[in-house]
C-alpha cells in the first residue's frame, strides 16, 4: 500500500509545475484575484504590524514588482483551469536606482520547503539584474532560521543586527546580496 502511496505521489508532482509570473503580465481582473490571494496569505502568515497591504496602485509602480508562484496542473488547458489556480507564494520589492529593497518573500505553509521561494528569488534576481541593480537588501527576523537558510543560499550575506527591530526581543538581520 505504501509503494501504491508513493507512486501515486510521484505522478501527482509530475501533473503539477510550479510557475513564476510577474503580477503585469496579467489582465486587471487577474492581477485583483492573485493580489486578493496574496492578501489572505499575508493574513494567515504575518502578525497585523508585519503584514503589508499590496493593492495594484503599489504594484503598478514603475519602481516596484510583485512576482508570484502558482502550482497548475500540466493536465489543465483551460482557461478557467488557469485562473483558477492557486497562489503558493510571493515576492515584492522596491528598487532606486542600483539598490533593491526585498520587502516580502512568502510561501504558503503547506508548500515550503519545495523550492519555491528559491524560484522566486531567482526571477527577482534575474529581473533586477536586466533593470541595472547592483544590489538587494532586506531584513529578516533572526527566529526564521529557515528564510536565512534560504537568503544565505542565494548568496545574501548578513551585514548588522537590530535589537527590538520587529518589536520587543525580536532581533533583525539586515541581508545583502550584490548582483555584479
Amino acid at each position: 500500500m505504501a509503494t501504491d502511496d508513493a507512486k501515486e505521489a510521484e505522478r501527482g508532482a509530475e501533473r503539477e509545475e510550479v510557475q513564476v509570473l510577474d503580477l503585469r503580465s496579467l489582465s486587471q481582473d487577474a492581477a485583483a484575484a492573485v493580489l486578493a490571494q496574496v492578501a489572505r496569505i499575508e493574513r494567515r502568515t504575518f502578525p497585523p504590524s508585519e503584514a503589508l497591504t499590496l493593492d495594484r496602485s503599489l504594484c503598478r509602480k514603475p519602481n516596484s514588482r510583485l512576482f508570484f508562484s502558482r502550482i497548475d496542473s500540466a493536465a489543465s488547458t483551460t482557461s478557467a483551469a488557469s485562473t483558477a489556480s492557486t497562489v503558493t507564494g510571493y515576492v515584492f520589492y522596491v528598487r532606486i536606482k542600483e539598490k533593491a529593497l526585498l520587502h516580502k518573500l512568502c510561501v504558503e505553509a503547506g508548500h515550503r520547503g519545495q523550492g519555491i521561494g528559491g524560484l522566486l528569488l531567482a526571477a527577482v534576481e534575474e529581473q533586477l539584474r536586466r533593470e541595472g541593480c547592483r544590489t538587494v537588501h532586506l531584513w529578516v527576523d533572526a527566529e526564521r532560521a529557515a528564510a536565512r537558510r534560504l537568503y544565505q543560499r542565494r548568496g545574501f550575506e548578513e551585514t548588522r543586527t537590530v535589537q527590538d527591530y520587529y518589536g520587543p526581543g525580536r532581533t533583525g538581520i539586515n541581508m545583502v546580496l550584490s548582483l555584479l
